[in-house]
């Protein structure tokens, strides 16, 4: 069940980098936060400990990379393994959004922005932001 109000922080797994989102129920907004590295897909778990900490999302909400075609893909069990642990760790409710065609959108929104934002960490925090605004809609 989702909270009325309250924090959430959406992810974009990654295997060198793991992007997050940070949105608001009553208002339904989210925002690109920023990235945090990843070895083969393994976050840094004191900065996200620390991130935890400071923002006390009451929710989190994970892209789920499915096929084109709907199957599932390869990469599923590693963000499942992702999931699992950040809901051991943290003990926080979560959600997971399907994230078919969010790369492809945070590559649009990048070649629009004058700065062109080149790095994966980057492009992993506006996935996170685009699951985050799916996942918003998705609730209305």
């Amino acid at each position: 069940m989702v909270k009325e109000s309250g924090v959430v922080m959406a992810f974009d797994f990654g295997l060198k980098n793991i992007g997050i989102a940070i949105g608001q129920n009553i208002t339904k907004s989210a925002s690109t936060f920023y990235a945090i590295k990843a070895k083969e897909g393994v976050p840094d778990w004191i900065r996200l400990d620390s991130l935890i900490e400071e923002w006390e999302p009451n929710l989190f909400v994970v892209g789920d990379p499915f096929n084109m075609d709907g199957t599932k893909s390869e990469f599923q069990k590693k963000i499942a393994k992702f999931s699992t642990e950040l809901k051991k760790r943290y003990e926080i409710e979560l959600y997971m959004m399907d994230e078919r065609l969010t790369s492809k959108e945070a590559k649009e929104r990048i070649q629009e922005k004058p700065s062109g934002i080149k790095d994966s960490a980057n492009k992993h925090s506006i996935s996170a932001q685009i699951i985050l605004e799916d996942w918003f809609r998705s609730i209305d």
